[in-house]
């Protein structure tokens, strides 16, 4: 797809005798935003800019992408917030800033917008001092003062960017992993340090190079890199669960948050399960600092609708669809149970239409705040049948339903975890059987799942779900929601 940006100037450090300003100039063809904030603490800005800016630009990849898309800002009523994915289509991140890290000083313009964020961005924020009032500000026009970066480069520029439709899935299939309520738990910054200069000082040219969290029951959490099998407990932390081991990869990108990590306050961290995205967000005052690892550089994760078959599959309608982006714009954040209650959608759709419009880059979640925002991605309608194209295992699950190739043998509250239903089920594939258990959320999440199948020997959930457990999960979707409702004590 291609996507066209238009600017006034380039985004500029402005200074004059009464201190120095942060000018990010934005998109003049999206609809148009403006802040304008004096910052409390200038070099902790200075610090988390940096470290985004790396992070978009990064490609571990053997070739450079090129092609780099500007990040997007949002303005909300309680916080402005950066969002940006990797060249390599690797990492996402996001920078979060309360509004209490400014002394606003005019009325705010809420909305979303690109912002050009010039290569030279780098060199001009080491110039932001402390001991200098500094002014933050995001609009399309700019101050009429002297500039020490960009002073010459004030005038309209455009540029059309080529984005492969691989890594506008990914970007979008990333960044909605956080909707699928990893589980989350808080780590010291000194900890996570550790871990990433320990594999930095130890650096491997072949496999295995996971990182392994490992959860035992009533013990702290502990993180494991392989192949050294050199063990971190983590302090401060106490897992009440099931035992159970997940292997996540893409630790070398953790490198980015060593600039970060000396002035966090606290690491939440989140796991979805083996291969499957995970995130790091570092709280700094009153600045997040989110990292969503995909795990692999150009990976399945673009090319696949891996998330999508994870994902709640209750069919909802397009006004229904509507119903909940109208909501959301109009409060800008907002909870699923608010969601649900403005609405009178059940759960079970209201979670799929969230996901979906997160999916589709017109939303986001944050797991540390348990709330959905509205956010506008692209400022154009994109072409979702084809970026977004359904996964050809899901066409095979309904077409083994409606040839009776799959079984339902039994759909039981979990005796594990009691807000999951599990499904046993047989699933015919050609001459072969296989024996298929699933367990879903209340939202109709896939939590667990097990077959016999290649596909899933090779791969567990990396790449989503195989066809037999979407079989069994689908097959299985009017017993699993009477079980839902009988939970929640409503009538079925």
């Amino acid at each position: 797809m291609q996507v066209t940006l238009a600017y006034e100037r380039r985004t500029a450090i402005v200074s004059d005798f009464s201190g120095s300003a942060l000018d990010f100039a934005t998109n003049t063809l999206r609809m148009p935003v403006n802040f304008r904030g004096t910052l409390r603490e200038p070099t902790l800005m200075r610090r988390l800019m940096i470290a985004m800016h790396e992070i978009i630009i990064s490609d571990m990849t053997v070739s450079r992408s090129s092609f780099l898309l500007d990040p997007v800002i949002t303005v909300h009523p309680d916080e402005v917030f950066f969002e940006a994915f990797s060249n390599d289509g690797s990492v996402y991140v996001r920078l979060a800033a309360d509004l209490g890290a400014f002394e606003v000083e005019e009325p705010i313009t809420f909305g979303t917008t690109n912002v050009d964020f010039t290569f030279m961005l780098r060199n001009a924020l080491q110039n932001l001092r402390t001991s200098r009032r500094t002014t933050f500000a995001v609009s399309a026009g700019g101050f009429e003062v002297a500039t020490q970066v960009g002073a010459n480069e004030r005038g309209h520029f455009e540029q059309k960017v080529d984005l492969p439709d691989s890594w506008v899935k990914g970007f979008l299939q990333v960044s909605s992993a956080l909707t699928m309520k990893p589980f989350t738990f808080t780590v010291r910054s000194v900890d996570l340090l550790n871990i990433i200069n320990y594999f930095l000082e130890n650096r491997l040219r072949k496999p295995p190079t996971a990182l392994r969290y490992e959860f035992r029951e009533g013990q702290p959490i502990t993180a494991v890199l392989e192949p050294w099998e050199q063990r971190f407990i983590l302090a401060g932390t106490e897992y009440n669960g099931y035992d159970r081991v997940i292997r996540v990869w893409g630790r070398k990108r953790l490198e980015y948050l060593r600039a970060v990590l000396p002035v966090t306050d606290k690491v939440t961290i989140g796991v979805l399960g083996r291969g499957l995205p995970h995130f790091y967000t570092c709280h700094c005052g009153p600045y997040r600092f989110t990292m969503v690892l995909s795990g692999w550089s150009r990976n399945d994760w673009a090319s696949s609708g891996a998330l999508d078959l994870l994902a709640p599959q209750t069919p909802i309608s397009n006004e229904e669809l509507a119903s909940v982006y109208n909501y959301l714009s109009q409060q800008y954040k907002s909870k699923r149970e608010e969601v649900e209650a403005h609405t009178l959608l059940d759960g079970g759709k209201a979670e799929t239409a969230l996901f979906r419009l997160c999916r589709e880059g017109r939303a986001i979640y944050d797991p540390t705040t348990r709330r959905y925002r509205s956010r506008e991605l692209f400022a154009e309608p994109l072409d979702w049948d084809t970026i977004l194209a359904p996964d050809p295992r899901i066409a095979r699950a309904r077409a083994a339903i409606s040839e009776g190739r799959v079984t339902i043998e039994d759909v039981l509250p979990s005796d594990v975890r009691p807000n999951e239903i599990k499904v046993h089920a047989k699933a015919q594939d050609g001459k072969e059987t296989y024996e298929v258990l699933v367990a879903v959320d209340r939202e109709g999440r896939i939590r667990f799942a097990q077959c016999g199948c290649t596909f899933f020997k090779e791969n567990i959930l990396s790449r989503g779900a195989c066809e037999h457990i979407l079989g069994a999960r689908m097959g299985a979707e009017d017993r699993i929601e009477k079980l839902i409702l009988a939970k929640l004590g409503e009538v079925v």
